[in-house]
């Protein structure tokens, strides 16, 4: 269903105001902090891209038809695939994984 009029008008008002709490394409950005205290620092860069991999999935899974995700969820999907060897991953990306060898 489409937004209303008034709602578009409002978003686009919010927006030039420097309030993205309404935007569609503006709504996962979020400022990073200039000063990264209290983060550790990653230890398993592997667990790490799993992690990432999953969150991305469940994003794309929301946004099918944003072209962003799918292209960062085929990245890190990717780059797991050296350090997953095939060996620990369960059967659907096993199979995934098998289809983009070939």
């Amino acid at each position: 269903m489409a937004d209303s009029g008034a709602l578009r008008v409002r978003r686009a008002k919010a927006h030039k105001a420097g309030d993205h709490s309404l935007c569609v394409r503006c709504a996962a950005v979020r400022p990073v902090a200039a000063d990264p205290e209290g983060v550790a620092p990653v230890s398993d860069a592997e667990a790490e891209l799993r992690q990432l991999a999953g969150l991305l999935a469940v994003a794309y899974r929301a946004q099918p038809e944003n072209a962003l995700l799918a292209r960062e969820l085929r990245m890190t999907l990717q780059a797991l695939l050296p350090a997953a060897g095939g060996q620990t991953l369960d059967g659907e990306l096993n199979e995934l994984f098998a289809g983009l060898r070939t």
